[in-house]
């Protein structure tokens, strides 16, 4: 089932957020796992004002980190994938970016929102919570999963 059939109850709860929005998200969400997507997709959705806005979604990694700006606030849920050409895997990680201008008060802010975005994107291997860019770098992102993955085959050489 897509997710938002299953988590239909998020709204009823009473979550800041429209109902809109939160489905916005949810397809995004979808789109990020969907198997038939063979890039590093990804999803945005921003705080704003203690309520969630989907902003957009894209299917290379790169463009994402062009969407993160030093006054942003924003939930990014993102598929990298893994493995080599014998054993592909697909990991999905969270990104908290709130960029290094915003401030405390709007920072605060964010949190309201945080419940939420953890019920959408509940399924993931890693969380980063960050304002600095080069911490969400595709390598730095790769070197952190490998770390919390287990096993790391490398890359096949024959």
């Amino acid at each position: 089932k897509q997710w938002y059939q299953r988590r239909v109850a998020i709204t009823a709860g009473g979550g800041m957020s429209s109902e809109f929005e939160l489905k916005k998200i949810g397809e995004a969400r979808n789109f990020v796992r969907d198997a038939a997507n063979e890039t590093q997709v990804w999803g945005l959705a921003s705080a704003i004002g203690g309520k969630l806005k989907f902003s957009r979604k894209g299917r290379e990694y790169e463009e994402l980190l062009e969407n993160l700006g030093p006054e942003d606030m924003s939930f990014a849920y993102a598929k990298i994938i893994m493995g080599d050409e014998v054993s592909r895997r697909d990991k999905f990680i969270l990104i908290s970016w709130v960029g290094p201008d915003v401030s405390a008060v709007k920072r605060g802010k964010m949190m309201i929102c945080r419940s939420e975005i953890d019920k959408i994107f509940d399924q993931r291997a890693i969380v980063i919570e960050t304002s600095e860019l080069s911490e969400v770098a595709l390598k730095t992102v790769k070197q952190a999963l490998v770390k919390v993955g287990g096993a790391d085959y490398g890359t096949s050489t024959s």
